[in-house]
């Protein structure tokens, strides 16, 4: 049985080695073939043990990317002697190795292996990495004696590995650790302070005004600049300290042995280094500096997530005071209990999401002239699993520091459109966050699930809040246009509470707007409040657009709005909101929620 198994595998090995001087079919077949192996990067090989024969496919040079004629002449790869002098013996296990300590047993058969490792040629700086496959076969002596098989050129296939292997750890922009390895050192960082009583640091500092570098360089610029910002960083660094890149513009750094009174010197020693001169990038000079949040280490964080949290959070308070400046972080009992009191209320608000406990309440928006409700607000509530019913205003702000009021605002849109499909002659108007109107996908989310129910866009009313709108008037005005361009109708809410302009209107090209309630409470004995009103309506009409009053809270109030000229009166006064409407009965929509 060893016999035939060899003798098979022998002959096959011979017709594709000899390839290049067969004729006939069988042998026009076998070159054809040891050609594409060749062109595949693959070389057939019968190496005898015994007399230390090592023969080849013609396709060998092409392997290990050599002179055809120089493969058994000045390479010496015609001898398993000869070609081991090639492998490099700290890259891989060699084929020798891989076959002559076998622990398996040939019964008859061949015992097959695979090996890797790597072949430089002479005269060469290039490593060829090869993947070595094949069968070794008993010999007369009882040890190996014979061995069939393919080498194939694996390099670039364990560049791929290496880069990806690299990338897992470390940033390919800068060469620093990445987000994921640098949580690692935070976290070893944190268990050798509490095991030694050691105290350390841990600052994140963010490039300030990136996005203005981006826009006025482009992206090749910015990331000349972030480049140079985390060279500067590390010059400042001792060898035991860690650079890592946490996000786009923000580094983190681990200071080991930091005492909390060294902190603030570091943070000023870093910020300096990084201003001190402007950065020379390929479009000029460009100045640049950073801002800090540091953390004392583990006094105010116990693990690497609090660490990361808490120095992202006391970097946005640096850069709110101003560019260039840092901040350390304090305990605070206040801060942690609202912190928990927010955990609390994202999961309630997220269980209320998944359980269909997300309602709305809607409030009557009535005609000046008539007093009937010709459309209605829709508010949210969320209804506690007691049945314990919460506005909006006690949950929406955490909701969007935590990244929730997309998933809100979605809901709402769904709860809305149902209700216009539903109530044919209802019009509804609803409210979209601030996050929300300037976020482009979620716009996309919006019109894609809009155009799949188009006959209610006309009944549809979105309202978008002054502040917002002019904070990112481009981005506001494409809102507006594409929720139109649907034949919805847009409002802007809290009119009065931004900037107001002429320019700002009609960029804007809204459909109505909504006075901000502040200024019609208490409107009757307020004279300024009464100008600005009067002013406002004034500017609205300018643009034929109508008017919704706010807040209303009496009939003197109502008698002085109609006066000015405004259309629509909402309020309390007026109705409350309620989650169980009379569709077309405004008096009905009494019920409060």
């Amino acid at each position: 049985m060893r016999d035939t198994a060899e003798h098979q595998a022998r002959n096959a090995v011979a017709a594709s080695i000899s390839a290049a001087g067969a004729s006939g079919t069988t042998g026009a077949a076998a070159n054809a073939e040891a050609q594409a192996l060749g062109l595949a990067g693959i070389a057939i090989y019968e190496w005898n043990i015994a007399t230390d024969t090592l023969m080849w496919s013609g396709a060998v040079h092409r392997v290990f990317g050599v002179d055809a004629v120089q493969v058994n002449t000045a390479y010496d790869f015609s001898s398993g002697r000869g070609y081991a002098r090639h492998v490099d013996p700290e890259a891989g296990v060699s084929r020798y190795d891989t076959v002559m300590t076998s622990d398996k047993t040939d019964r008859g058969e061949g015992v097959n292996f695979s090996c890797e490792y790597v072949v430089v040629p002479p005269g060469s700086d290039e490593a060829v990495w090869v993947e070595d496959t094949g069968a070794w076969f008993l010999g007369d002596n009882g040890r190996p004696g014979r061995v069939v098989g393919t080498v194939r050129n694996i390099t670039a296939r364990k560049h791929r590995e290496r880069h990806l292997t690299y990338l897992a750890s470390f940033d390919e922009l800068t060469g620093n650790i990445n987000r994921t390895k640098l949580r690692e050192t935070l976290s070893q960082t944190i268990a050798y302070c509490e095991r030694f009583d050691r105290a350390s640091a841990f600052m994140m500092a963010g490039i300030d005004n990136l996005a203005m570098i981006n826009d006025a360089y482009g992206f090749d610029v910015a990331d000349q600049v972030i480049v140079a910002v985390s060279r500067r960083l590390k010059e400042q660094l001792r060898q035991s300290d860690t650079l890592g890149r946490v996000a786009g513009n923000k580094f983190g750094v681990v200071l080991a042995n930091c005492g909390e009174d060294e902190m603030a010197y570091t943070a000023e020693r870093l910020m300096r280094a990084v201003r001190e001169t402007v950065i020379e990038t390929g479009s000029g000079p460009v100045s640049a500096s950073v801002s800090i949040g540091c953390v004392a280490l583990p006094r105010c964080a116990r693990n690497a997530t609090e660490a990361l949290a808490r120095a992202e959070e006391t970097l946005d308070a640096a850069k709110s005071t101003r560019r260039g400046a840092y901040t350390i972080y304090q305990l605070s009992e206040q801060r942690e209990s609202s912190r928990r009191r927010n955990i609390q209320l994202a999961d309630q608000i997220v269980a209320a999401l998944n359980e269909d406990r997300m309602k709305l309440a809607y409030q009557p928006i009535v005609s000046a002239k008539t007093g009937q409700a010709d459309l209605h607000e829709c508010l949210l509530r969320m209804v506690k699993p007691d049945g314990e019913v919460v506005s909006a205003g006690a949950f929406i702000s955490v909701a969007e520091k935590l990244g929730l009021v997309r998933l809100i605002d979605h809901r709402v849109l769904e709860l809305t459109v149902r209700t216009l499909t539903e109530n044919p002659d209802v019009h509804l108007a609803m409210n979209v966050s601030g996050m929300t109107a300037v976020d482009r996908s979620w716009l996309e989310s919006m019109t894609g699930y809009v155009r799949d129910h188009i006959d209610i866009a006309p009944r549809l009313i979105v309202e978008i809040t002054e502040t917002v709108a002019l904070h990112e008037l481009e981005e506001s005005a494409r809102f507006v246009r594409e929720l139109r361009d649907l034949g919805c109708r847009v409002a802007i809410d809290d009119f009065g509470a931004g900037y107001t302009s002429f320019r700002n209107l009609k960029a804007l090209d809204v459909d109505m707007v909504k006075i901000d309630g502040s200024f019609v409470k208490g409107l009757v004995r307020s004279r300024d409040d009464q100008l600005f009103v009067q002013t406002l309506v004034h500017l609205a009409k300018n643009f034929g657009l109508p008017v919704v009053a706010e807040w209303v809270g009496n009939e003197d109030e109502v008698t002085l709005l109609r006066a000015y000229g405004v259309e629509y009166l909402q309020g309390f006064y007026l109705g409350e909101p309620t989650m169980a409407p009379v569709w077309g009965n405004a008096a009905a929509a009494r019920e409060t929620a």
